[in-house]
Parts: structure tokens; sequence; C-alpha cells
């Protein structure tokens, strides 16, 4: 047994030693694999009421040999740099804690997280880093070993660059920026815990938390300044037929017996960062144009039914970033159709993020009945009824015998209605109009023609067109007896024809405003018919 003694003093300093020791043990277990967050490291519940410390905002994004990031893909995991500026309301405060959300969660509270101290300026001891991380403004207020970096207001504002690595790449809510919620911890003088971290990395440790469950301050929407980038395309479809032949167009006739339409896809990557990738194409009207193998859901059945001929589109459809890619299919479509079909495509960007259903314009192709054929023979049987359109010649004079003017201010036919100053609809043309008007005695008469329809079956008629003079009556017609005839009007004959008798009177009054006798105009009109039969 050893003789080996220790005095009181000396005990309770190996004691302080082992408790050292132990704390950096423990300090060095977390460095290696504790990545979890505030409320998971603090171990018990936190309100975070306090606002003393927090990250103001993120600048320089980079990668760890200090190349910039501007942007990541969605859905995928990263890694970077960043210089996250701290600064504090309270004259000091101690062994700061940060820590930041990288599993897209809504807060920094718990799940994954990365924990971090501020630090003296080191080097990163990723493979390959050539980036500084830490600050230059480190400020220590405890005494020594501890090391866990502290703020005062002297020295606000602390630029710290922390290394932030497997982020998932997602944007906050409604933005195109990286999300990041992160939490920062403190303790307050006279409270501090002993918090040593080990060099060269300055990881997290244990004695960096909280130094009550308020000596928080979380910050849900914090972002940095790198784009979140969402694969994307725009899809356009088109067809033509035998009948447009290169021509490709968003309407088209298949014929009137239908026959084959090409349908022309373009897909337009609009992402501007990598490469899309197509694992699908359906179509409204004719179901799978093509599903990748493998391909989680299938497309819907057709409406019109599938796709029947050459088909270029198929599973390994690649369109690199601002690049169009296109394909085409043949269907069949039969006559008297209208088919009206839209595309959706899906498929995913060079980092896995799935996007779509993208939809595209419509496109109308139609096709009619094939032509039918059929004989008609036409003949004669009788007339039924024969119309003749005439023009009326209508003269109204003022016959007073007294000096008496006379206002004329409407006219009308027994047969067809008013003429003048309104024609009626059974008037085809006039020139009646200008009433009220004045005649006088001795002036000029009002004169005036219109164009009218009437219509009858034909019957036997008697012209009386006038008296016979010299000639001989046309054939099919007889003159009186013993008369000649100088042309078909001139002679009074019999024929098969329509006869229309209608007068014309005329509204007007004295200058005393009395009636006016007057002697209606009357006219009968014959029109001979002559039948020609083939």
């Amino acid at each position: 047994m050893s003789n080996l003694k220790f005095s009181p003093l000396c005990l309770g300093r190996f004691l302080l030693f082992i408790v050292f020791i132990g704390v950096l043990g423990m300090g060095l277990l977390q460095a290696a694999f504790a990545q979890n967050c505030l409320k998971d490291e603090y171990g018990k519940n936190v309100q975070c009421t306090a606002n003393d410390v927090r990250i103001a905002y993120a600048t320089n994004p980079r990668s760890i040999t200090g190349v910039p990031i501007t942007s990541c893909q969605a859905g995928s995991t990263f890694s970077f740099v960043a210089d996250f500026h701290v600064t504090t309301t309270a004259s000091a405060r101690e062994n700061i804690g940060m820590y930041f959300a990288t599993g897209g969660q809504g807060d920094a509270l718990t799940g994954s997280c990365a924990d971090n101290i501020i630090a003296p300026l080191h080097n990163s001891t990723t493979t390959g880093a050539t980036v500084q991380l830490g600050t230059s403004q480190y400020e220590e207020n405890d005494p020594p070993p501890d090391n866990c970096g502290d703020i005062t207001t002297a020295n606000n504002d602390q630029v710290v660059t922390v290394e932030v690595d497997n982020v998932l790449c997602k944007a906050a809510a409604g933005t195109n920026k990286l999300t990041l919620p992160n939490c920062t911890s403190w303790q307050q003088p006279g409270g501090t815990l002993s918090c040593v971290s080990p060099s060269p990395s300055y990881p997290w440790v244990a004695a960096a938390i909280p130094g009550a469950p308020s000596k928080c301050n979380c910050d849900s929407t914090f972002t940095v300044p790198i784009e979140v980038q969402q694969p994307s395309a725009t899809v356009a479809k088109s067809c033509n037929t035998t009948l447009t032949t290169g021509e490709k167009k968003v309407s088209c006739d298949a014929g009137p017996e239908g026959g084959e339409v090409t349908y022309h896809v373009a897909i337009t990557n609009t992402s501007n960062f990598g490469s899309l990738f197509i694992d699908q194409i359906c179509d409204t009207a004719y179901g799978n144009v093509f599903t990748a193998p493998g391909y989680a859901s299938a497309c819907a059945a057709g409406t019109a039914g599938t796709v029947t001929g050459m088909n270029t589109c198929s599973p390994g459809m690649t369109i690199a970033a601002a690049g169009t890619g296109s394909c085409d299919f043949i269907v069949t479509q039969g006559e008297n159709a209208n088919v009206t079909n839209i595309l959706t495509v899906k498929g995913h960007g060079s980092g896995g993020t799935l996007f779509g259903p993208t939809q595209s314009n419509s496109v109308l192709v139609t096709s009619s009945d094939a032509p039918s054929t059929a004989t008609i023979t036409k003949g004669f049987g009788s007339n039924q009824e024969v119309c003749a359109t005439l023009r009326y010649n209508v003269d109204v004079a003022n016959t007073s015998k007294a000096d008496e003017n006379l206002t004329l201010s409407a006219l009308t036919d027994s047969a067809f209605g008013n003429i003048a100053p309104t024609p009626g609809p059974l008037i085809l043309a006039t020139t009646c109009g200008g009433l009220p008007t004045t005649l006088t005695v001795g002036g000029s008469d009002y004169k005036c023609t219109f164009d009218a329809q009437f219509c009858a079956a034909p019957t036997a008629i008697v012209s009386t067109a006038g008296k016979c003079t010299t000639g001989t009556c046309s054939v099919g017609k007889s003159s009186n007896v013993g008369n000649t005839c100088s042309s078909d009007r001139d002679c009074d004959v019999s024929c098969n024809g329509i006869q229309h008798i209608n007068t014309v009177s005329a509204t007007m009054v004295g200058d005393e405003n009395e009636a006016v006798t007057q002697t209606v105009g009357t006219l009968t009109a014959s029109e001979c018919v002559e039948v020609v039969t083939q």
C-alpha cells in the first residue's frame, strides 16, 4: 500500500482537477457526437423571454474554401460558412451559445442543430478547408481556463464566422431565402459556469447553456442570403396532321374521315441552375405518354384512347439549365370527333427535388363526317304562286276651284299600308316622303314612286293594257275580234297570270282644316305567266 498522503488542501485541488478533466472529456464527447438543439441540450423547458443577446443577420455565405455560395437546390443538403452578426442589449453576457436548426424544422429548440460558441479565430478542421472560423472581436470576461466567448456593449455587433454543416435547402415562408431558425443562450456575471472548449476546433460544450430558463432568445424567421432554387419548367403543346404537314398549331383538322395526328411536346427548363430529369408525361385525352420505370404514380386513363403510333417521348429525357427538350407522339383520331387535350409533366432536379405536375396549353383537333352523295331529280308540277314586284307612280294634285290650299300629311295604299311619311313593312323601296306638305291651287303636284310585291296563284286573266293598232299578236295570245296589235301589252289578251287591284288614298285637309273630297287612285296590275317545262 502506498504511503502517499494528501493534505485537505491538496485533496481539494486534486478533486478540482478531476472535475476539470471530466468536464473537458465531456466537452470532447459533445464535440464529437452532439448536434442537438437548445432545449435538448438544456434538458428542461425554456421560456427564452429575454432579449439580451441575438443573432441580428448573416452575410458573406461561402464554401469551406471561400468560394461564394449564392444559391442551393431545394430539398438538397449542403454545408456553408457565413459571418453571423451577434448583438447584445446588456452591458455584458458570458458563455454565449449559438444553435442553428439544420433539418428544416421551424425552430432551434428541438431536432437537428449545429451548436456553436463564440470562439477565437481558428482554422476549420474540415478536410480541405481554407477558411478561418470564430471572431477577431473575441472577448473573455471569465477567469482562465474559461474560453467560451462573451459579449459586451463596448464590443457590440461581433462578427462570428461559423461553419454550418448538413443544412436542408429550404426557403423561409414567403421568401426564396434559406431558412435558418436559431437560438442564442447566455449566462450572467456572477452566475457563470466554467466553460472550456478544446482547441483547435473550439466546439460547443455543455457549459454553454442558458443560465436560467429565460436566458435565451430564438428567431424562427431568420434567413441567410442564399437563394433557394426550385426546379421548374414550362410545357408547350402543338399538333399537325396530314392536312397541315410541317406546320405546328394549337388547333388542327384531322380531315373528313379522321386520321393520324402528331402531337409535339416542348419542355423548357426555367430553373436556370441545373438539369431537369423528366419522369412522366400524361395526356388528358390519351393517358400515359411515358412513365419512368418504378415511378410512384400512374397517369389517369385517357378520355379518347391511347397513344397508338410513333412515340419519341421516353424515360431518360434530360433538359439542361435554360434549355428546351422536345418529343413527338402520334395518335389515330376517328371521324366526326373533336378532341381537346392537355399535357402534364412531372420530374426532378439534379438535386433530387421533385417538380410538377406542370400543365401545358390545350390543343383542339377536329374531324368531320366523310362526305355522302345522292342524286336528286326535279320536275315541274304547276305554278302554285307567282309574285311580281311593281313600281307604282303616285300623283296628288290640288283640283280645288277656289283659291284653297291643301295640306297633305299621309298616303295609304289599300294593299300595302302606309306609303308616307313612314313606309310600312310591305314597301320595298320608296321616294315618298317629306310630309306634311302644302299643295296650292295651280301649283306643282306631289309626285313619288314606291315598289311593292304581290303574289297570287295564276289564273286565266284578261289583260287590258291598251288598244290594238297595228301588227299581229304573239303566238298563244288572242286579240279582240277584228283587231291587230303592235305588242303583247297593246291589246286585250287572255292569258294565265296574276292580277292585283289596289288604291291609294291621301290624308289631307283644307286651309280651314276642313275635310277634302278626293278621288282615289285605282290601278289594276296584270302579269302573264309563261310556263316552261324541261
